[in-house]
């Protein structure tokens, strides 16, 4: 009886490192959502002021008009 509970114990403390484990890739994996969100917007706002610039400022007349 007393290696079962010895092997349960291993098991849990294994249990409990990988909830660890996991909980680390979440926060990592929000963080790096809302860093894509945010370099996507930005690269977003840099190309429609690039195309603005390159059509000589008629680029945002011409997008409210389609």
């Amino acid at each position: 009886m007393n290696k079962v509970d010895n092997l349960s114990l291993v098991f849990q403390a294994l249990s409990l490192a990988i909830l660890f484990q996991d909980y680390n890739n979440v926060d990592l994996m929000q963080e790096l959502r809302q860093q894509d969100t945010n370099y996507l917007e930005k690269i977003i706002e840099q190309n429609t002021e690039i195309l603005t610039i390159l059509k000589g400022g008629n680029y945002e007349r011409e997008r409210t008009n389609e």
